[in-house]
């Protein structure tokens, strides 16, 4: 084996192409969704969250915010989830 180090300034071969990962898709609609929603709570319509988030790689995350995390609105938020699930049910592909 060659003990030679190479030097980092060494310069690459003209037929080495570089590979870049691509960007991930950025989906307006849902931009659009949050802007709207972020809206409604400065303003103080909307007081809680029950949210599903899907990550670009596949994973997900559970939130519950403001008033959707208050006692008293427990049967709301499992109705509020329940009507989600049976949405995304109906979908078509």
């Amino acid at each position: 084996m060659n003990s030679e180090k190479i030097d980092s300034k060494t310069a690459v071969a003209s037929n080495v192409v570089a590979i870049s990962r691509c960007a991930p898709q950025v989906s307006a609609e849902t931009v659009s969704l949050l802007e709207q929603l972020l809206d409604e709570a400065r303003t103080g319509t909307v007081t809680g969250l029950a949210i599903a988030i899907l990550r670009s790689k596949g994973s997900y995350d559970l939130r519950l915010r403001g008033n959707a995390t208050e006692i008293g609105n427990q049967m709301t938020v499992a109705g509020m989830l329940a009507a989600l699930q049976k949405m995304v049910l109906e979908l078509t592909g």
